[in-house]
């Protein structure tokens, strides 16, 4: 049983999320090519994934098309920025799609863990980035300066460190809050306790109103922080 998916739709969805993050420069000079080249081999990963009858999961040959597309679109990035001829942007292109086939598909097989596979990935598809651009080099093709700056350029590691700064960000307001929202909670459990317990407390008509009040200062403390932390 083959893993078959609308592979053609995947490729036109994981196209329009690759325009919204392209990098300003690539965009301004290569929008159309770019573009063309994620959408092409995206859909001939998902067909081929599709197709692949040691591939039983559907959802499992949308991660490994997925993986594929990702990694086209952070070394078309590093080569457009290299300076290497584009005559050879599409034979490298397809060396480290076929590397990315099949190291997801050994992966799958091996019944690798999803970390451990993106990993397994991004370690060979470097060697292979690395192996094809020195080719290249020693061919007389490139210059040395030109493979030196190939191999200093990696767009992957440059939006991983931006989305790194944001988790941090996020994370740090979550912790910030937490107290608060314990105490708000434990606070709110206890009036509710009281007032059902002890109904005609005279205390409570003191106690209530301090309750609603500091809770009510809680929420906007919460979603105002939320809100600036954005």
């Amino acid at each position: 049983m083959t893993a078959t998916f609308d592979y053609k739709g995947f490729a036109k969805d994981l196209t329009k999320q690759a325009e919204g993050i392209m990098p300003e420069d690539i965009a301004l000079k290569h929008k159309k090519d770019f573009l063309d080249k994620i959408y092409n081999f995206t859909y001939v990963a998902g067909e081929a994934f599709s197709k692949d009858d040691t591939i039983e999961s559907s959802h499992t040959a949308m991660i490994l098309t997925q993986v594929i597309s990702e990694w086209t679109f952070h070394k078309y990035v590093d080569l457009l920025r290299s300076g290497i001829p584009e005559i050879y942007h599409e034979g490298i292109l397809q060396k480290l799609a076929f590397v990315t086939f099949e190291m997801t598909k050994e992966s799958v097989l091996s019944n690798l863990s999803e970390d451990r596979m993106l990993k397994l990935v991004e370690v060979q598809l470097n060697k292979a980035y690395e192996r094809a651009c020195k080719h290249l080099l020693e061919n007389g093709q490139i210059s040395q300066t030109i493979f030196d700056k190939a191999m200093s350029l990696s767009n992957v590691d440059a939006m991983r460190d931006v989305t790194m700064s944001h988790n941090i960000k996020v994370v740090k307001m979550n912790k910030s809050t937490l107290k608060f929202t314990v105490i708000a909670l434990i606070l709110a459990v206890i009036t509710a306790v009281l007032n059902i317990l002890y109904p005609d407390n005279l205390n409570l008509a003191v106690f209530n109103p301090i309750a609603l009040i500091l809770l009510s200062v809680y929420i906007g403390f919460y979603f105002g922080a939320n809100k600036y932390s954005k």
